[in-house]
């Protein structure tokens, strides 16, 4: 974490309020948030009130938390402002003309990734995922790419305090069997993620490196399974070409 700055701390607080609130999976209630978040009630029930009167969250009908028009407004704003977001534009549009299927562009956020990009497939069935969505690193093809190319402290770090909860029934929940998986993107460059984020769907996931051969995105080609050709090269080939080009670029 990075160090605080002196009379920030109700500042940071409600930022990593926030960030929890949007990285959830579906949105918190008040208990959801008691439980998860290192508050007293008194401290979350200052900090949602002050995030609401700005307009950076809302309540749903059922006492939920979601992000609010401000944000998401805030958040569009500065997803057409992203550097790599441009640069990457018509490699992604490349990558799915020769693939014919969808693929996202995601970046760090919080304890995941976070689609800032989706050019949609060729083909009729498509995908429902939308920009914006946030993405676990250990269920996902652009997540176990990303963490295929950290340094190895810190995907020891991510392994031992990471919670691999199921997200679909094929979700790999054991870190040994994770490790052994990015073992294997590390030495061919992406990954292939069967239905372990989205029942029905696989992926093929591989990292953009920075000049310091560090991630700083990913990048997946999405395939309905009823589609998928058995000859994963026609998907892994044009997508490991994708990343090495914008790696080589951004970097």
């Amino acid at each position: 974490m990075a160090n605080q700055v002196p009379g920030t701390q109700s500042f940071s607080r409600s930022i990593g309020l926030l960030q929890h609130i949007c990285d959830r999976a579906t949105p918190p209630n008040l208990q959801n948030l008691l439980e998860e978040c290192a508050f007293t009630r008194p401290t979350l029930y200052r900090l949602l009130a002050g995030l609401e009167a700005e307009n950076l969250i809302t309540q749903t009908r059922d006492k939920r938390f979601k992000p609010g028009v401000r944000l998401i407004n805030m958040a569009r704003t500065a997803l057409t402002q992203s550097d790599i977001r441009d640069i990457s534009r018509e490699a992604l549009i490349k990558l799915r003309n020769q693939t014919r299927e969808t693929v996202h562009l995601a970046v760090p956020s919080g304890e995941g990734l976070v689609y800032i990009e989706k050019i949609e497939s060729l083909e009729t069935v498509r995908m429902s995922s939308t920009i914006g969505t946030f993405v676990p690193l250990h269920s996902s093809g652009v997540g176990k790419a990303y963490l295929s190319a950290l340094p190895e402290d810190d995907l020891a770090a991510f392994l031992r305090d990471a919670d691999l909860r199921p997200i679909t029934r094929f979700t790999t929940t054991d870190a040994s069997r994770l490790r052994t998986q990015i073992m294997t993107c590390r030495m061919q460059g992406f990954i292939f993620d069967n239905q372990e984020n989205e029942e029905g769907i696989a992926c093929f996931g591989a990292a953009i490196l920075d000049d310091q051969l560090r991630p700083i995105g990913a990048i997946s080609v999405s395939v309905p399974l009823f589609r998928l050709n058995e000859d994963e090269s026609h998907y892994s080939a044009p997508l490991l070409e994708c990343v090495r080009g914008l790696s080589g670029g951004i970097g």
